[in-house]
């Protein structure tokens, strides 16, 4: 496996191509370009847990709207 340079995933070294953006895959083993390649990996994950925990932030925020509006319709009923 390998870190394709255009889009950052994991792709199969075996791979000419990303299939994921269509990046050429270059190969470049000077010890800079792989630490680059790890920390544009890392970024991306990162970027990636941000947006998914933000996604579930706006999911939790509707879930208690609607709690609320349980909580009080159920109080208006006694």
């Amino acid at each position: 496996m390998c870190i394709c340079n255009g889009c950052g995933k994991l792709i199969d070294s075996k791979f000419f191509y990303c299939p994921w953006c269509g990046a050429s895959k270059v190969k470049n083993d000077t010890v800079e370009a792989i630490e680059l390649q790890v920390q544009q990996y890392k970024q991306k994950k990162q970027d990636d847990r941000i947006l998914q925990i933000q996604k579930m932030e706006e999911k939790l925020d509707c879930l208690e709207q609607e709690l609320s509006v349980l909580i009080l319709s159920h109080a208006m009923a006694e």
